[in-house]
């Protein structure tokens, strides 16, 4: 099994289901199941154009009686906090010829790149275990495995 870590908010918009893309500086041929991470690391502001996006989606859930996107205030760090699965991965190149562009409808506002992590199939741990993190993707011991197995199965059963 392998793990990415993220910084928060982004690792719960993830776990949570919100967040398709999980934007990096480096590709990766790795497609599959993922633990999600959430750094120690936090910017307050990082990605402003992913923050004023949330906001102004949530204008448009509010306004047709929907629950908004709402960001814990405390959200746990250096910890797993749920499960994702990488189906893809796409470059700014890709983005810039989609078919989303041919009919004007613009990419993804989740998408910043160079490169963006399709992630399907978000799980939200009830309760993160510790574990420090780590750059890139990688495994994780077959101890914590089958830990992790255990709590996504149980996860899935409960949505």
């Amino acid at each position: 099994m392998k793990i990415l870590s993220v910084r928060q908010p982004w690792a719960y918009l993830i776990v949570a289901g919100y967040k398709p893309v999980e934007n990096r500086t480096w590709n990766t041929s790795y497609r599959g199941p993922l633990l999600i991470h959430a750094s120690q690391a936090m910017e307050e502001n990082d990605f402003p154009v992913q923050r004023e996006w949330i906001k102004t989606l949530n204008q448009y859930l509010i306004a047709g009686d929907e629950s908004p996107i709402v960001i814990p205030e405390d959200l746990p760090r250096g910890a797993i906090v749920g499960s994702a699965t990488l189906t893809n991965v796409y470059s700014d190149q890709w983005w810039q010829r989609s078919y989303y562009q041919k009919i004007g409808k613009g990419v993804s506002p989740w998408f910043e790149g160079p490169y963006g992590f399709e992630m399907a199939d978000a799980v939200e741990f009830a309760e993160p275990i510790q574990c420090r993190g780590q750059l890139g993707i990688r495994d994780i011991s077959d101890a914590l495995a089958a830990r992790v197995s255990k709590m996504i199965a149980e996860a899935r059963l409960c949505k």
